[in-house]
């Protein structure tokens, strides 16, 4: 079995923070299964181009995030 892509593991973060909306790195990690340094860098990546907030160590998508989402699906 190959390693999965970035881009493969974006969709699948993007993919449960749509469904969720509020999350913990803990429950990503444990849904997108890939370990928690995966899951910060994509995340951190994330908030830098503004798809994703974070508050309180949870995790929030926005209406921009939302929308990148659809495009990539």
């Amino acid at each position: 079995m190959s390693k999965r892509t970035f881009r493969e593991i974006r969709n699948k973060v993007l993919k449960e923070l749509k469904d969720v909306k509020k999350c913990s790195y803990g429950y990503l990690e444990r849904k997108v299964n890939t370990n928690w340094q995966t899951i910060r860098d994509h995340i951190e990546n994330l908030r830098f181009f503004g798809a994703v907030e974070i508050s309180g160590g949870k995790i929030n998508i926005t209406d921009f995030g939302i929308r990148i989402k659809n495009v990539l699906i």
